[in-house]
């Protein structure tokens, strides 16, 4: 519910401070910024989802708004590269605006130019020769200018392109893992906020997977690392050949992978685990370095659902809780939180 008053700036700082005290969060600048905009009703999306969490007694504590601050706040810092691209591109667009307008200036003038002429020869029947010679000349100079402003709105809607393509080329490093090709910890981090905050407002399901390689690096140690590389994207690929579009796969760090699963159940993301665990068993493995297949690659892996308005950190550490207990109880397994 909103403070009677929200409009007043005053009141919704206020406000703002009394919600800190009461939830015994420290006073930061984000934990402030998250509590204000909840009082002002600026952010339907957060204010639903801090109403959904104190309906359900869930405490929001300094991590809970640091979750909730990184998820509706955007870093100016992360974003500065996409800040200027989009600045260029902005610019661009009003340079092609005004050729646009130029070009509208331009026709205006042919129609002045006829109207002119067509005056003059009313008036002086003997210059038609030179009538028609002025119209001829009129209209050079005017396509003259015309295939200059072509020349010029096409080489604006290169530099778009060109732009556009180094926008896509920025996101995709900032969220790709570099030696795998699917998405990164810093792409993961962005979807697990994302889909948390979708699935306590839906009511739908949301499961993770914790995928770690069995004797990693005893691969590293025999083999050495350029084929541990290998062993990695073998992961990746099968990791993303078998989940389905709306999930997401990621390289978690080191030899750990995690896939989250929208509009999952818990039963069904262990027939995943499974599937990928089954998939990574029937394929041989083979260096680059050697002549013939030499081990097969099998994979540990843990599966928690997210329970709505659970710290992410504390989902993270069921999943991971359980991931240890299928390394505990032999490898090559799925394990339930």
């Amino acid at each position: 519910m909103y403070l009677s008053g929200a409009g007043q700036v005053g009141n919704q700082a206020e406000a703002a401070m009394v919600s800190m005290q009461a939830h015994g969060v420290l006073p930061t600048p984000s934990n402030f910024s998250v509590w204000y905009a909840y009082h002002s009703g600026q952010n339907a999306d957060l204010t639903q989802t801090i109403d959904v969490l104190v309906s359900n007694n869930c405490p929001i504590d300094d991590q809970t708004l640091d979750e909730l601050h990184g998820k509706f706040f955007r870093s100016p810092n992360a974003d500065m590269a996409l800040w200027d691209t989009s600045i260029r591109a902005r610019e661009t667009l009003k340079a092609v605006l005004d050729f646009v307008e130029k070009t509208k200036n331009d026709a205006n003038g042919i129609g002045t130019a006829i109207e002119d002429i067509s005056t003059q020869f009313l008036a002086n029947v003997k210059s038609l020769a030179d009538l028609i010679e002025s119209l001829v000349e009129e209209t050079s100079r005017i396509v003259g200018r015309s295939e200059r402003l072509g020349l010029d709105l096409k080489q604006s809607a290169d530099k778009i392109d060109a732009l556009e393509r180094t926008l896509q080329d920025a996101r995709r490093e900032a969220t790709t893992d570099g030696l795998t090709g699917i998405a990164n910890r810093r792409y993961f981090d962005m979807s697990l906020q994302t889909m948390s905050g979708d699935a306590m407002n839906s009511g739908d399901d949301l499961s993770l997977l914790l995928v770690d390689i069995d004797h990693f690096k005893k691969v590293n140690d025999t083999w050495g690392h350029a084929t541990g590389d290998e062993v990695l994207q073998l992961v990746a690929a099968t990791l993303t050949q078998t989940v389905r579009g709306q999930d997401c796969p990621a390289r978690y760090g080191g030899e750990e992978f995690a896939v989250i699963l929208p509009g999952t159940p818990i039963d069904a993301a262990l027939h995943v685990g499974e599937n990928i665990r089954t998939a990574l068993g029937r394929r041989l493995f083979v260096p680059r370095e050697a002549e013939e297949a030499v081990c097969t690659v099998t994979v540990s892996i843990g599966v928690a659902c997210y329970e709505p308005g659970e710290p992410l950190a504390q989902w993270v550490q069921r999943a991971d809780a359980a991931l240890y207990r299928a390394k505990k109880t032999g490898r090559d397994r799925v394990v339930s939180a």
